[in-house]
């Protein structure tokens, strides 16, 4: 990026910021004071006339030395007086590094939402690059726009808070204004597993995957895995699978909370033998970055390389297109722009109406605390729990009878 593109999007980025402040302080006239203190803690949530609080989608912060920086110097303070009550009620099996989603977190650090309600945000770019994945008149053109839509989703699903973990069992609906219906479940309690798909208007598209995420603490930082697959179906056939990119937020007790993506994310089009690797934070590649690359790039910097298949195994994949961009303003194929944040906006998916009695908007300990009734919120949080522990231990019960019944 030039210096000149660089400091147009900072200016346009201000703009937005400033205007984000005045649109809220307008709103906030006509809040209450349980709102207005609900808005502190969660900013990025936002009331609708017909449901209660949903996903607000605004500019994520840059931080200065790259990542996104999520939280406020006071909200950052609130929450670290609960990971350091965290760390002294099990504080050594963390800093060991037990897997964090089998612990019990302290309400303090969750939002008002569910997992598979969060897990929706990340598909809020489906109506824009999935419809023209669909269109697309060539394969490599339609891989372009498929992963334009998934590194251009990544920085959506970044929040302030922990979401409740999904109870087994546990649904959510929702969908787009252009007919895509999304559905979510959480299909298995450990390890935590949500499945989810989504139907495209008129069949365009079919695509569905599943999420199954770990977590451990390092020291003053997070590492979030996302192991399952994506895939993509569209009518003539083509299937497109790919996988996760790993999560890094550092700063949990000291410094600026400051979340990174890591990694790479593999793209497979087998019917038409293509394959594709993104890389976020290539600078990571150590020494080879300066065989790669001629600059140094911004932690939140990604680049790509589309590959075409040989039918021959003797022979070398060729590279028909690169990659390059961020995965928090902009992605670009070979020079050519192909999202721009300031010029694509993510559509916000709506709940549906009377959804299943399963579904995440019926959560006893969400709407708690929603109300910021933060006692009764954990009180119903533990219950859920250890009603969950409770059915696990019937299952295994059960499961261990018909072993022996086999026998």
């Amino acid at each position: 990026m030039s210096t000149k593109t660089s400091k147009y999007r900072q200016e346009k980025q201000k703009i937005r910021r400033k205007n984000e402040k005045l649109e809220e302080e307008e709103q906030e006239k006509e809040l209450t004071e349980t709102e207005k203190k609900f808005n502190k803690i969660y900013p990025y949530l936002q009331k609708d006339k017909d449901f209660r609080y949903l996903r607000k989608f605004t500019q994520s912060r840059l931080h200065k030395s790259g990542g996104v920086q999520l939280l406020s110097k006071q909200e950052a303070k609130r929450q670290r007086v609960y990971c350091w009550q965290l760390i002294k009620t099990i504080g050594k099996e963390i800093l060991e590094g037990k897997e964090l989603t089998s612990v019990s977190m302290p309400i303090g650090l969750f939002e008002p939402r569910s997992f598979l309600e969060r897990l929706s945000d990340g598909f809020a770019f489906a109506p824009i690059y999935l419809e023209r994945a669909y269109e697309s008149t060539t394969p490599v053109e339609r891989l372009k726009n498929v992963i334009t839509f998934a590194v251009s989703c990544i920085h959506l699903s970044l929040t302030n808070s922990k979401p409740f973990n999904p109870i087994l069992g546990e649904t959510y609906q929702s969908s787009f204004s252009n007919g895509t219906n999304i559905f979510c479940e959480q299909t298995s309690h450990h390890p935590p597993a949500s499945s989810y798909e989504l139907i495209g208007p008129n069949n365009n598209y079919y695509y569905y995957g599943q999420q199954i995420w770990s977590a451990s603490f390092r020291g003053n930082k997070i590492k979030c895995t996302q192991t399952g697959s994506n895939t993509l179906e569209f009518k003539d056939g083509t299937k497109i699978v790919w996988d996760n990119p790993i999560i890094y937020i550092s700063g949990i007790l000291m410094g600026d909370r400051i979340t990174n993506f890591r990694g790479s994310i593999k793209f497979t089009d087998k019917k038409n033998n293509l394959e594709a690797q993104v890389i976020f934070d290539p600078s990571q590649l150590g020494f080879f970055k300066g065989l790669l690359f001629s600059r140094k790039l911004s932690t939140q910097s990604v680049a790509g390389t589309i590959y075409k298949l040989s039918e021959s195994k003797n022979k070398n994949k060729k590279i028909i297109s690169t990659l390059s961009g961020t995965w928090l303003d902009q992605i670009s194929f070979d020079k050519k722009l192909y999202w721009d944040i300031d010029e694509n906006i993510p559509e916000r998916p709506m709940p549906i109406k009377n959804p299943l009695p399963s579904d995440s908007l019926f959560r006893k300990d969400r709407n708690a605390l929603l109300k910021l009734k933060m006692k009764e919120a954990g009180e119903l949080k533990v219950k859920l729990e250890q009603k969950q522990r409770y059915d696990r231990k019937l299952r295994a019960k059960s499961d261990n009878l018909k072993k022996n019944k086999k026998k």
